[in-house]
């Protein structure tokens, strides 16, 4: 009887190999054996696969707290194997669900009564302390939340601020949470902050763009908008000049949508302003010359009225949401690609990762 011919593999491909797979499949790949479940589980494996990873993107979609939704960014809308239901049947009231941030394949958020972090790539997730303060007739402004390296440890960055009138603000006050120390602290800084939206009114906070060590956000300083950067090392804060012509005009009835985003690395602002797009890029971090126009366009009639950008896709076409349409795709012209009528607030684009949270101390 003739003998099967086997095939071996040096263990270093396999590794190669592994690294490239989505995570639903590694998941299931760990009870192949021993060696593949040390393999798949370890630090060193997740953080390789995520730098391997870094360009597979998708968007997480609540649609309602019972039925989540996750579409792959540069994929077609209607591609079913792209897309792939979610469950957040841990989170004991399900309504209300508001994203505060993203980073390393996970997603902070939180619903009307706790605050969470969750992997939805591998479902690991952690209920963390409410936030301490409560204010007085007052109102969350900016949101942030990173990996810190250096202490391998999770951090969540909040701004409050409280109503002094109808069109003035109190200066922002900022906490900070490490999931390793399981605890909040405010945060002293050398500024007043009179940073605001440019309505008051406003009370979705805004998630901070996380790049060059520092978390961004666009505000207002009662002048002008500008960006601002808070050094999660030096924990300081810092303004960053917007393009000369990014201005926006309030006098109109139109919706003038506008925030950051990050595109090659890139710190990147847009703005839907009347009927027309435009998208800057900042080629040289902190270099205000540096700032780069690289798309305008006029927008379809359809898309006048509502347009928030959420994504540039790999090859370049603009994913963004409509009030009307749902998820819309743009090419760089403007030209409607393709639409899909979802309920997409809110919506976030995260990193597939095998990441799990660090130990926290509970004294």
């Amino acid at each position: 009887m003739e003998k099967e011919n086997s095939v071996f593999l040096p263990f270093e491909l396999i590794i190669e190999i592994l690294l490239r797979l989505p995570v639903k499949p590694l998941l299931r790949f760990r009870c192949v054996c021993k060696s593949w479940l040390s393999l798949i589980s370890s630090n060193t494996f997740a953080t390789s696969h995520f730098e391997h990873a870094a360009t597979h993107r998708r968007f997480f979609i609540t649609r309602s707290a019972l039925q989540p939704l996750s579409i792959d960014v540069d994929s077609s809308f209607h591609d079913a194997s792209a897309s792939a239901s979610l469950s957040l049947d841990f989170i004991r009231s399900q309504r209300c669900i508001e994203i505060r941030g993203c980073f390393r394949g996970f997603l902070y958020f939180n619903n009307d009564t706790h605050i969470y972090l969750l992997n939805p790539s591998t479902g690991v997730f952690k209920q963390i302390p409410d936030f301490p303060i409560i204010l007085n007739d007052g109102f969350e402004l900016l949101s942030g939340f990173v990996y810190y390296q250096p202490t391998d440890d999770y951090l969540i960055v909040s701004g409050f601020c409280e109503y002094v009138d109808a069109l003035v603000t109190s200066p922002m006050k900022l906490m900070i949470f490490s999931l390793r120390a399981n605890k909040w602290k405010p945060i002293e800084v050398a500024s007043h902050l009179p940073y605001r939206e440019t309505s008051v009114a406003e009370c979705t906070p805004k998630c901070g763009l996380f790049l060059n060590g520092s978390i961004h956000w666009m505000v207002h300083n009662y002048e002008k908008h500008v960006i601002i950067a808070f050094d999660i090392k030096e924990m300081t804060i810092s303004e960053i000049a917007l393009p000369d012509d990014f201005i926006l005009s309030f006098s109109h009835n139109y919706s003038i949508y506008y925030d950051l985003l990050e595109v090659g690395g890139l710190i990147s602002a847009w703005v839907k302003d009347l009927n027309t797009v435009k998208i800057w890029v900042m080629q040289k971090y902190g270099v205000h010359s540096s700032w780069t126009k690289i798309i305008q366009f006029s927008l379809c009639p359809v898309l006048h009225k509502s347009l928030d950008i959420v994504c540039l896709t790999k090859c370049g076409d603009i994913v963004g949401t409509n009030n009307k349409l749902g998820l819309v795709k743009l090419n760089d012209k403007g030209q409607l690609l393709e639409s899909r009528l979802l309920d997409t607030y809110p919506l976030v684009v995260y990193t597939e990762s095998l990441f799990s949270l660090p130990s926290t101390d509970q004294t």
